[in-house]
């Protein structure tokens, strides 16, 4: 079986009730990019928008 690697995942709602995974990829820098295109700050900060780390054992934390 092949060892599965890191994601970082964009999710809106984080922490909160109907928390939502928007995209995922392999590098933290890739996931930054994206939600800063993708997100005006305002909406990061109102979406509550953050980058998850999903990590390969399946455990999820947004500390790294």
């Amino acid at each position: 079986m092949a060892k599965q690697k890191k994601q970082y995942t964009v999710v809106e709602n984080a922490g909160y009730e109907r928390e939502c995974d928007v995209r995922s990829f392999g590098s933290f820098s890739d996931a930054i990019k994206w939600r800063d295109s993708y997100y005006l700050d305002d909406e990061v900060e109102s979406l509550h928008v953050q980058i998850a780390a999903d990590l390969p054992d399946g455990s999820r934390t947004y500390e790294y």
